[in-house]
């Protein structure tokens, strides 16, 4: 009975070990001289691909120039189409020197409104919204927009603030202006702009002092060059 008990034995561990000395015969090969033939291990290595993005190229040009329209909303006269025209200076990679003339017309007031057609506070020419100033900008988050897996744009979040001037009213009021905005490189020399701005100026043109802020909405295109 232990005989058949340690053969049973021996049979199952001959049977376990078959795998590895299979496996070492084949890594370790003798020759006839008697030294070992060692064979080179093969390694899998994965297949893997890495994802190419194209960019938009930037070239060297500080200089930019172009368009934009949108909307004012011109206190206490309502909400109006905006157009003007832009131009830039980047000093440095974050700062950068702009200049906007912007042109609207204010509508009338809700007193004018509710008094009838027969009270205006200003003339059709008075109601004449134009604008200019002088900002700084800053580069606040640079960045890269992906508009699908093969196609990125260089971007940036920035913020602006300076001074101007508002002729609106028949007269002419020193002007605070801050803000944001954020651009998209679509190519070396065409970039998208969206703006976000606050004109704040001093005003007694309903019969008291304050100050007002009129707030822009405005979109355009820059040529770099």
């Amino acid at each position: 009975m232990a005989n058949w008990i340690q053969q049973l034995f021996l049979t199952g561990c001959a049977a376990a070990l078959t795998p590895v000395l299979t496996s070492v015969a084949l890594a370790d090969t003798p020759v006839n001289d008697g030294s070992v033939v060692i064979n080179p291990i093969k390694i899998l290595e994965p297949d893997v691909q890495q994802r190419k993005a194209e960019q938009a190229k930037i070239d060297n040009e500080v200089f930019e120039a172009g368009f934009f329209a949108g909307l004012i909303s011109i206190e206490d006269f309502g909400t109006h189409p905006l157009y003007g025209v832009k131009a830039s200076f980047h000093a440095t990679e974050d700062f950068f020197l702009q200049t906007n003339y912007g042109m609207s017309k204010a509508g009338r007031t809700s007193y004018e409104t509710i008094n009838g057609s027969d009270i205006n506070i200003l003339s059709d020419k008075d109601r004449e919204f134009s604008y200019y100033d002088l900002l700084v900008g800053y580069n606040l988050f640079p960045g890269e927009t992906f508009v699908s897996q093969k196609l990125t744009f260089n971007s940036a979040f920035y913020l602006i603030g300076g001074v101007g001037n508002t002729t609106f009213a028949g007269d002419e009021q020193f002007t605070i202006v801050m803000g944001t905005g954020y651009r998209i490189i679509l190519s070396d020399w065409l970039t998208w702009n969206m703006d976000f701005r606050d004109h704040m100026f001093e005003t007694e043109l309903l019969g008291h002092k304050k100050n007002t802020h009129n707030i822009e909405f405005a979109s355009g295109l820059t040529v770099s060059f």
